[in-house]
C-alpha cells in the first residue's frame, strides 16, 4: 500500500457537484508530483465541516491508516482542510509520532509531526484556525441580529407565504389566501387535519424540498400548525425568540387574529382527539420552551442523510432539543417518584371536583367577555391580550387539577405495579401522558448555541407535593 496521502474536505457542497474537493485534490497531486512523493490513497469527506464535532469518515479511516503506519506522509491543500479543532490535531499528532509523519501543504508550511518544533507549529496554526471559526460565527450571529434589528427579511428557506426577488420580500398570494382561509376555519371550529387535507387537494406543498427525492413535502397536521402560528405572517419579526417589531413586509393576517389563533390552538381544553388516542410523542405539546413560554411540539430533525427526532419551539422559534434524551429525564425522575413510599398518599388526588368545575366556568365566561368588549371599543387589544393572558394561567391552573383527578385511575396503576419502570414500558403513550400532565410541568432551559445536552436542561416542577 503507498505510503503518502491525499486529504481533501470542504465544509457545503451547495451545488452537489464537488468541484471543491476536485480542486483540492488537482492542487495536491502537482505537489506530490512536484517532491516526488509517488503513488497516493486519496482520502476526501465532501460536505463535511471540520469544526462542528460531526463525523468525517475520511478523517477516522486516515487517522486509522496513520496509527498503522501504512500512511507516513498527508498531502493537504491548506492544514485548516485536515483539521480546524486542537481535538482533532491531537489525534492526528498522537497517531504520526512514532511514525514521524509529515503534512505537506499546498498552501501553508510543511510540518514534521515528529519534531517538536513541527508540532509546535502545527497546534498554533490550528489554535488560529479554530479563532477565526468562533469569529466567524460571532461575526455571522452580529449580522444576523443587525439585519434583523432593521426589520429585513432573511431565512435559509423560503417560509410558505413569501418570496422575495431584487425588489424585496412579496407575497405569494395563493398560499398567502391558504393561510387566511385556514386561520378562518380553525378559528370557526374545523380541525388542523381538514386544512391540511384541503391543502393538499389542491395541489399545495410545504416550502421544505426533500433532499431524498428533490420534490416537496405534503401537508400535516404539525406543519400547518406551525404556519398558522408563525409570526411572520401578521408582519412580525422574531429572532431567538425576541419580538423585534414589524418586519419589511406584507402582512397576511393581522395582529389580532394571529393572537386569537395562538390562544385556540395553544388551549389546554382544546384536543386533537380525546385524550391524546392519537398522540405518538411523549411530551410534544406539553413542553414549555424557557425563552418565550410557548409550546414545543415534536419535530424531525435532518442532517447529512440523518433524521432524528426532536421538540422544537414554533412560538419564538427559540430552541430544539433531543427528544429521546428529554424523554430519558423526566420518564427517570417521574419513574423515581412513584417508586418511594408516599406515592399514593402525595400524587394521588383528593380535590372536590365540583367547586374546581364551577371555578373553570366562570374563568371562561370571563376571558370569553373580553372578546365582547374589544368587539365594542371598550378596551384596547393590548389590555384584552393582558387580562386575557392572566385569566388562561388561572384556567391552566384548575384545569390541571381537575385533569390530575380524572387521570389518577393510570396513575393509581402505575404506582401500585410491582415493577414501575416495566409497567410503566407497557403503558400506551395516550395514558403515559395523562400521567405526565397531572403530575409535572416541564420546561426546557435555555443553555446556549453549540451547548451539549445535560439533563439541567429540563426543569421539572411538580404540580402535587
Amino acid at each position: 500500500m503507498t505510503k503518502t496521502a491525499i486529504y481533501t474536505r470542504q465544509s457545503q457542497d451547495k451545488d452537489g457537484d464537488a468541484a471543491g474537493v476536485d480542486r483540492q485534490e488537482e492542487a495536491c497531486r502537482k505537489l506530490v508530483d512536484a517532491k516526488d512523493l509517488g503513488p497516493v490513497t486519496l482520502f476526501s469527506d465532501n460536505d463535511k465541516s471540520a469544526s462542528n464535532g460531526k463525523a468525517r469518515p475520511e478523517f477516522e479511516r486516515l487517522v486509522s491508516a496513520i496509527e498503522a503506519g501504512t500512511i507516513t506522509a498527508v498531502v493537504v491543500f491548506h492544514l485548516d482542510r485536515l483539521t480546524r479543532t486542537i481535538r482533532d490535531l491531537t489525534r492526528i499528532i498522537e497517531a504520526g509520532k512514532k511514525h514521524r509523519v509529515n503534512i505537506a501543504c499546498v498552501h501553508g508550511v510543511s510540518l514534521d509531526l515528529g519534531d517538536p518544533t513541527g508540532v509546535a507549529v502545527a497546534t498554533i496554526l490550528t489554535a488560529i484556525a479554530a479563532m477565526e471559526v468562533q469569529h466567524k460565527g460571532t461575526r455571522q450571529k452580529a449580522a444576523n441580529r443587525q439585519r434583523a434589528e432593521k426589520g429585513i427579511a432573511f431565512w435559509s428557506r423560503r417560509p410558505f407565504g413569501y418570496d422575495r426577488d431584487d425588489n424585496g420580500v412579496f407575497v405569494v398570494e395563493a398560499e398567502a389566501e391558504a393561510i387566511r382561509d385556514g386561520a378562518d376555519r380553525v378559528l370557526a371550529g374545523d380541525t388542523l387535519t381538514a386544512v391540511a387535507k384541503s391543502w393538499n387537494d389542491a395541489g399545495l406543498r410545504t416550502s421544505a424540498v426533500s433532499k431524498a427525492t428533490g420534490e416537496a413535502g405534503k401537508w400535516g397536521v404539525t406543519q400547518v400548525r406551525r404556519v398558522l402560528l408563525n409570526p411572520r405572517n401578521s408582519g412580525r419579526l422574531i429572532y431567538n425568540g425576541d419580538d423585534l417589531g414589524e418586519g419589511q413586509w406584507p402582512a397576511i393576517v393581522s395582529p389580532e387574529k394571529l393572537d386569537r389563533l395562538e390562544q385556540f390552538l395553544t388551549d389546554p381544553r382544546r384536543r386533537t382527539a380525546p385524550d391524546d388516542l392519537n398522540a405518538k410523542y411523549l411530551l410534544s405539546g406539553m413542553l414549555k420552551c424557557g425563552k418565550c413560554g410557548k409550546p414545543m411540539f415534536a419535530s424531525p430533525m435532518r442532517a447529512k442523510g440523518i433524521e432524528w427526532m426532536v421538540y422544537r419551539c414554533y412560538g419564538g422559534y427559540c430552541m430544539a432539543r433531543h427528544m429521546h434524551r428529554v424523554d430519558e429525564v423526566v420518564q427517570g425522575v417521574i419513574l423515581a417518584r412513584l417508586a418511594l413510599p408516599d406515592a399514593t398518599a402525595a400524587l394521588i388526588p383528593r380535590d372536590d371536583l365540583e367547586p374546581l368545575r364551577k371555578q373553570a366556568i366562570d374563568l371562561r365566561e370571563r376571558r370569553d367577555t373580553l372578546a365582547a368588549l374589544l368587539a365594542d371599543g371598550l378596551m384596547s387589544a393590548k389590555a384584552v391580550r393582558e387580562q386575557s393572558g392572566k385569566l388562561s394561567t388561572q384556567l391552566l391552573e384548575v384545569e390541571g387539577r381537575i385533569s390530575q383527578a380524572g387521570n389518577s385511575g393510570p396513575l393509581r396503576d402505575l404506582i401500585e405495579a410491582g415493577d414501575i419502570a416495566e409497567r410503566w414500558g407497557q403503558t400506551p403513550v395516550s395514558d403515559q401522558r395523562k400521567i405526565v400532565r397531572s403530575l409535572v410541568d416541564v420546561t426546557i432551559l435555555p443553555a446556549g448555541k453549540g451547548v451539549r445536552f445535560t439533563p439541567e436542561q429540563v426543569q421539572i416542577e411538580w404540580k402535587t407535593a
